[in-house]
């Protein structure tokens, strides 16, 4: 009986995820949504200028944490603005044997980011930075991930705009892997970065146009958490590649042809792994179905 449970089980589960697989944007193939700006200004409140996950996901306006310079706040950019700024972000990351260039944002969080710190920079003051926490669905080796950025943004006194990182693509979890505990926020959290220190993250930033590590005037050295970024020149660069004026292919339009031919990969391969396993199953299931139908044989029997 515990081995008809066991297998029945495990056909329940490729039940499921068969439709998983074959339903439009379900399952864990579920696209990473964008709000609306209704929906994100909805959640303003103060200083808090977007919230979600009982503020475990937030974009806030908070005290400069060292002294210098004043910020060049209030200033106004526009949320289109800086979507475009951010969506030229990209990480090199290792996926399996070999290394990629993916976008550091997903939509969802370019949606967010730009209208919440496009809003927050029109309010802050001269000592104050935004604080952003947020998670998006990033590609994965084998399916989409949940991945956490986090930093500290502001306009510096020569108008370019700073982020100093604390995480970047951090894998979110809710759970510690060894032991499966929940992880309690309060003693583990999700931290932007400080002018104070370099937060090392495992991941760092591709340099294109515009984009420049920070440069340390204490060590004269680059801060790996550190970006400065020249707006002007950053967006002009976008508006090139939008347009083709520079004779490549839009990095977008090859990350989204690449992302299509993964996720149709990745199909695929779940699509031959279920066979494989019902193939397997298919002995067991007749070998069960035999040892059921002695087992009504013999209780019908006088």
């Amino acid at each position: 009986m515990r081995q008809f449970v066991k297998y029945s089980g495990v056909l329940a589960i490729s039940i499921l995820l068969s439709a998983g697989l074959t339903g439009c944007g379900g399952g864990m193939f579920t696209a990473d949504k964008a709000k609306t700006e209704a929906e994100i200004l909805q959640g303003q409140d103060g200083r808090t200028l977007w919230e979600a996950q009982a503020h475990l996901q937030y974009v806030d306006i908070v005290d400069r944490d060292m002294a210098g310079p004043a910020n060049g706040h209030p200033t106004i950019i526009t949320a289109d603005e800086l979507r475009s700024v951010l969506g030229s972000l990209y990480v090199n990351e290792l996926f399996g044997i070999t290394r990629r260039d993916v976008p550091l944002f997903s939509p969802g969080e370019l949606q967010t980011l730009g209208i919440a710190l496009a809003n927050g920079l029109r309010q802050a003051d001269g000592n104050e930075d935004i604080n952003f926490v947020i998670n998006g669905k990033h590609r994965g080796l084998i399916s989409s991930e949940t991945k956490t950025n986090t930093g500290r943004v502001f306009i510096g006194a020569d108008g370019r705009l700073n982020i100093i990182f604390g995480l970047i693509h951090e894998e979110f979890r809710t759970h510690e892997k060894s032991t499966g505990q929940p992880i309690d926020r309060r003693l583990h959290p999700l931290n932007p970065g400080k002018r104070k220190f370099d937060s090392k993250p495992g991941v760092r930033v591709s340099i294109d146009k515009g984009q420049a590590y920070f440069i340390d005037p204490k060590t004269g050295k680059e801060r790996t958490d550190w970006i400065v970024l020249d707006i002007a020149t950053v967006l002009a660069a976008a508006k090139n590649r939008k347009s083709g004026d520079d004779g490549t292919v839009s990095p977008e339009l090859l990350e989204d042809v690449a992302r299509s031919k993964q996720e149709t990969g990745n199909l695929r391969d779940d699509v031959s792994s279920i066979k494989e396993i019902l193939f397997e199953m298919s002995d067991e299931i007749e070998s069960l179905k035999q040892q059921i139908k002695d087992m009504k044989a013999n209780s019908a029997a006088p």
